[in-house]
């Protein structure tokens, strides 16, 4: 098994997708779930994927390949919404199972439903943004959060916990086949990781507020994507990249000075 073309991937997605849900799960602990849901949503596990697909291909397959994860990103918006309604309801494995398989469903659905290009899939995130908003308007349900109670074993437990996802999914790359193998490599391994966590720790209701964080940074990733697709061609992958990782990082600080002056006029 070559490291360079297997194992190195591999080790990099784990090690991303376990760095980002360990700070977002101690973030929402000690800050506040707004802030994990923000940090969970960061292009910090999609990001190396991408350096590594711009490594071994080409500008026209980086453009392809960002125009597909932007109608992908359907499907993680309306997967952020259900967890926003179903977390404070029910348990932690109907809560991960629901909501994965309303992702898989609807993934699996817009690949199939057409040939995607730029306007449709701008009109399909917007339609998702609206319906999801929409889901999620009401905030007084979710209920209280309970207290975390902290444990030596607790930062090298979640680190592990999701590097065992992350290599399931993508050790499962080998038998399922090219189709299915699209979607497995796009699947939110971090926010469901995260939601584990989290609804073990601090309950479903910390989810539910993660999730609406995530929810409302979701923009800043989908326009990165966009970003990416858009100058990948004219002025090569690595502008493309790097432009796209700014954008999404300028989203993040915008919610953060807005999150701040609420705070402010609130006191």
């Amino acid at each position: 098994m070559p490291f360079d073309t297997v194992l190195l991937p591999l080790l990099i997605k784990v090690t991303a997708a376990a760095l980002v849900v360990v700070l977002a799960s101690i973030a929402s602990e000690k800050a506040g779930p707004f802030y994990g849901g923000m940090i969970s949503t960061l292009p910090v596990s999609t990001g190396p994927a991408y350096v590594l697909l711009a490594i071994e291909h080409d500008d026209a397959f980086i453009a392809g390949s960002t125009l597909s994860s932007y109608v992908s990103n359907g499907a993680m918006i309306l997967f952020l919404a259900a967890l926003v309604r179903i977390a404070p309801r029910h348990g932690m494995a109907f809560t991960v199972l629901v909501s994965s398989a309303l992702w898989i469903g609807i993934a699996v659905a817009l690949r199939a439903a057409a040939e995607w290009t730029l306007p449709t899939a701008i009109l399909l995130n917007l339609a998702c943004y609206g319906f999801a908003f929409w889901l999620v308007r009401q905030r007084s349900e979710d209920g209280p959060m309970k207290k975390a109670r902290s444990r030596w074993y607790d930062i090298p437990a979640r680190a592990a916990l999701v590097g065992v996802l992350v290599a399931t999914v993508t050790s499962l790359s080998h038998v399922i086949g090219p189709a299915a193998t699209g979607i497995a490599a796009i699947y939110p391994i971090a926010l469901t990781s995260l939601t584990v966590i989290l609804h073990q720790r601090l309950g479903g209701a910390a989810v539910a507020a993660a999730m609406r964080s995530a929810l409302i940074t979701n923009p800043g990733f989908g326009l990165s994507l966009l970003t990416a697709h858009l100058m990948a061609e004219p002025f090569g992958r690595t502008a493309a990249l790097s432009a796209a990782l700014v954008v999404s990082l300028a989203w993040a600080g915008g919610l953060l000075v807005w999150r701040a002056r609420r705070t402010t006029q609130a006191a």
